[in-house]
């Protein structure tokens, strides 16, 4: 996170900056940050990732063609109500503007919710065994953990009374995916359903890891301290 200081290089004292603010469409959340002599930076931030915001991502890949809708049900149904961990360092190159450049690490995981066995087998495949085939509700529960790089360029303006505000525009590449599909009944043929599970689970990793990346606008205020 942070900072601007009219300050000499070597007389820069370390400040902390506690914010709150947004990540769109990743997250809604509070972030933390140094900025150490040498205006060398580091921040990380918890936030939630609300089902609107997994709309507006799923709205931009299905926009630019990176899947269809089939797919984008699923995408929304294995990340909404996700919690979002970023880890972010840089670098403030000028000692009197707040221009910044980071560069992080993202975690999105334990979110996800419904989806059906009929939308797995479609896009994966393969087959609902016929044991399982008419044997009433046949509803999965789909979570997916992402692991992504984060880029951010921005600028934080710092007023007298500590007070600040940010705002950046950045990125968000998936680099490595883990996806769980469970169903929430006992399949009869346990092993064969567990063929779907797992060929749903390797299409969605693959979707993640080709085609989900996330333009971010952030935009923050909080306060800073020096220490």
């Amino acid at each position: 996170m942070l900072l601007f200081s009219p300050a000499a290089l070597a007389d820069e004292p370390t400040r902390l900056g506690l914010s709150a603010g947004t990540d769109f469409p990743m997250s809604l959340g509070v972030r933390g940050g140094l900025e150490l002599p040498f205006r060398l930076r580091i921040s990380t931030s918890l936030g939630l990732l609300p089902k609107p915001y997994v709309k507006v991502i799923d709205g931009f890949l299905r926009g630019i063609s990176a899947y269809d809708d089939a797919t984008g049900d699923l995408v929304v149904s294995s990340l909404q109500s996700s919690l979002i961990w970023r880890t972010h360092v840089g670098y403030r190159p000028f000692p009197k503007l707040g221009l910044y450049g980071d560069v992080g690490y993202g975690l999105v995981t334990l979110g996800g919710g419904a989806t059906t066995a009929e939308l797995v087998s479609a896009l994966a495949k393969v087959q609902i065994p016929a044991a399982d085939q008419g044997a009433g509700s046949r509803s999965l529960t789909a979570k997916s953990s992402l692991h992504m790089v984060d880029v951010e360029i921005g600028w934080e303006q710092v007023f007298e009374s500590g007070l600040f505000l940010r705002g950046a525009l950045g990125g968000a590449f998936t680099f490595a995916a883990s996806t769980s599909i469970e169903p929430d009944f006992q399949p009869r043929a346990p092993q064969l359903f567990g063929r779907l599970t797992s060929a749903g689970e390797t299409y969605l990793d693959d979707v993640y890891t080709s085609y989900v990346f996330v333009p971010v606008l952030t935009l923050g205020a909080g306060y800073l301290f020096s220490l």
